[in-house]
């Protein structure tokens, strides 16, 4: 799952800084102007707007109104097509430019594309930037916190080298570097004790060499990926998948033989000295075997579940989980899903210079797209390309994309994001998501497509992992596509533990189709509109 941080505090929003606000100001009329202030004047309006004062009010909502209206915003186009265009007026050249090797490893085919990537890209978008460096933190406060995390968590066990490690971590935190690590001395450009710094970064250098060591030889059971399968076949046999309509008899069946094979090769559940443990590896064999019976004998899915039922094997199963939860309770801190979590972050302070906050800072800098553009704007006024004007012209294009999505982001009081990737099949489209007082999240998704037309999908996620999907469309052919199709889908959503309730298609409708929520805005808690 993608999850994005929600922060209203840009400190964007100034006529004089955002390109966007700019335009709904000049492009205002006095009557829309009047409704904006009410009896306020602007400098007050804008003061509120950046205190994030003014949420929700008749200000905000008005001047949000103005800018998804206005004309000059409304025809901005798409983010993708104008980052293709400045890299073809970038081409020109026979020695590239820096902003040109930036957006082509910035720009990623829809083919490429994967969750970490993904959220990388949207963290770098620009939107963000302002917030990434109001909130940037000192690397030696935060690499303070890393080890005083990592000490707790291993103090408890009983293995001689985590010991050794909560030993040297106290020693490290003891250091004058990480005892006095604040972020107040962000503000007074401290001078680094270069030495120490190395002496540090060795440190953190032995103990993750240390950690890695034995998180390589631990038990197959204290793994993130015993979890994850346990987790799974947990799903599998919940009451919602115990239905006709979701229960795949194949699916559990290979999900118990792969925890089968990981629990065997698991030396702490063979010394388990738990009754249950003797027995838990003829119970699996015998629960897959009566899985293959079933799917022998039953092949239609209300026969195989009613089989399934009467021979008791979801209680089996929930025994069968129970032993295992039992051993997993067991797992020394030293090999804690906490333990594994920090060894990663820990690897990211081994080199003296990541510790440097000047550093930290330029890194945020160099792999933000506003930044890339604000920096390249400048590169490029003095340069002698052949292109300039155009490029230039395009650079003003994209930093204009960018305050709009930074202006509705605050206006709304939500993230409005673009989706840096490519798709020759898309024409345009847009994204809108927003998560109610239940917890329920509500996502439309606005598509044209250049061979399909019009597509609209409504979703709704609610219980966590229960959704129900409405697709719109005109195309008969693009619809009967989807029929085909949605089979698969339900089986790759059950895969990834998402429990598909309700997926129907419709005839596109004259007007806009409603979503699948009907709660008034006062419900809505926040939300993010992507833009593709």
């Amino acid at each position: 799952m993608i999850n994005i941080s929600l922060n209203k505090q840009l400190d964007i929003i100034a006529p004089n800084t955002n390109k966007a606000l700019a335009v709904v100001l000049k492009e205002a009329t006095p009557k829309e102007i009047d409704a904006i202030l009410k009896d306020k004047d602007l400098k007050s309006v804008i003061n509120s707007l950046l205190k994030g004062s003014a949420q929700n009010s008749e200000s905000d909502k008005a001047l949000l109104n103005l800018a998804k209206n206005n004309p000059t915003l409304k025809d901005l186009g798409n983010v993708t097509t104008t980052v293709k265009e400045l890299l073809s007026a970038l081409k020109s050249e026979k020695n590239p430019l820096s902003i040109e090797t930036a957006l082509k490893k910035f720009l990623v085919d829809i083919k490429e594309l994967s969750e970490p990537v993904l959220k990388q890209k949207l963290e770098n978008s620009g939107v963000f930037l302002e917030s990434k460096l109001k909130n940037v933190q000192n690397p030696q406060l935060e690499l303070k916190s890393l080890l005083t995390s990592l000490e707790k968590s291993i103090a408890k066990s009983e293995i001689p080298s985590a010991k050794l490690l909560s030993k040297n971590i106290k020693e490290m935190l003891a250091t004058p570097t990480l005892k006095e690590a604040a972020n107040s001395a962000l503000l007074q450009a401290p001078k680094n004790d270069k030495a120490a710094l190395v002496l540090l970064a060795k440190g953190v250098e032995n103990i993750v060499s240390k950690l890695n060591e034995q998180l390589r030889s631990t038990d197959v059971i204290a793994s993130r990926g015993f979890e994850k399968q346990l987790s799974k076949v947990q799903h599998l046999i919940s009451a919602k998948m115990l239905s006709t309509e979701n229960f795949k008899p194949a699916i559990l069946q290979e999900a118990l033989g792969q925890l089968s094979t990981q629990a065997a090769q698991s030396a702490q559940l063979m010394q388990s000295t738990k009754p249950e443990a003797k027995g838990l590896f003829d119970a699996f064999a015998k629960i897959i075997e009566s899985l293959k019976v079933i799917q022998q004998e039953s092949p239609m899915p209300k026969a195989a579940l009613d089989m399934l039922l009467e021979k008791k094997i979801p209680q089996e199963v929930r025994t069968v989980i129970d032993v295992l939860k039992s051993a997993v309770e067991k797992v020394d801190p030293m090999f804690s899903k906490e333990t594994a979590v920090l060894v990663p972050k820990l690897a990211s302070f081994t080199a003296p210079q990541k510790l440097i906050a000047e550093n930290n800072i330029k890194e945020i800098l160099s792999g933000d797209l506003k930044s890339v553009l604000l920096k390249a704007g400048e590169e490029i006024t003095k340069s002698q390309h052949p292109n300039q004007q155009e490029i230039l012209k395009h650079v003003d294009k994209l930093l204009l994309q960018i305050d709009y999505s930074q202006l509705l982001s605050h206006l709304s009081n939500s993230s409005s994001l673009y989706l840096p990737f490519s798709w020759d099949s898309l024409q345009e489209g847009n994204i809108n998501i927003k998560k109610d007082k239940n917890s329920t999240f509500y996502c439309d998704i606005d598509l044209k497509l250049k061979e399909y037309g019009e597509l609209k999908l409504k979703l709704a996620l609610y219980e966590e992992n229960q959704i129900n999907i409405h697709i719109y469309s005109h195309n008969i052919e693009f619809k009967e596509i989807v029929k085909e199709s949605i089979a698969s889908l339900r089986s790759a959503l059950i895969e990834a533990q998402i429990t598909p309730r309700e997926i129907r298609i419709f005839d596109m409708p004259n007007k806009s189709p409603l979503s699948l929520y009907e709660t008034p805005q006062s419900e809505i808690e926040m939300g993010f509109e992507i833009k593709a």
